[in-house]
């Protein structure tokens, strides 16, 4: 019980530095108005891509029972709130298609985190990756 405590402290930690590194990107202005991927929408991909860490790390971090939708809403409210601070900043503008590629990444997250913890066919790797301990968990 005290190691499953100490690692939801460590995973804590790491979802809030990993918002704060999400802040500092947000705050940078951007210059030239290219994309960083060589496709249309590309930078889609890289909100999806960050939101779905972000909800695996609030998923580890967060201790209730229902912590698939209780990262999922933290992930939600997080990526409106990192588009709301983007009005803010010269040359970024809010995007209600960056929030929802930002939604999107974290249920895409939500469903293999409960695919992995669910079916037999992956228990052993739903184990190690998710770290899932059913006495500990409760």
């Amino acid at each position: 019980m005290r190691i499953v405590r100490k690692a939801r402290v460590i995973w804590s930690i790491l979802l809030i530095l990993y918002a704060g590194a999400i802040f500092a990107l947000s705050n940078l202005s951007l210059t030239g108005g290219e994309s960083l991927l060589p496709f249309p929408n590309g930078d889609k991909l890289l909100h999806f891509m960050e939101f779905a860490l972000f909800f695996f790390l609030s998923w580890k971090a967060v201790p209730v029972r229902r912590r698939v939708l209780c990262s999922l809403l933290i992930t939600a409210l997080y990526a409106g709130s990192d588009e709301i601070h983007q009005i803010f900043v010269a040359t970024r503008t809010a995007s209600l298609l960056d929030w929802l590629a930002d939604f999107a990444g974290g249920a895409a997250t939500a469903g293999l985190t409960i695919l992995f913890a669910r079916t037999s066919l992956f228990t052993s790797w739903g184990q190690r990756i998710l770290g899932r301990c059913d006495k500990e968990e409760g």
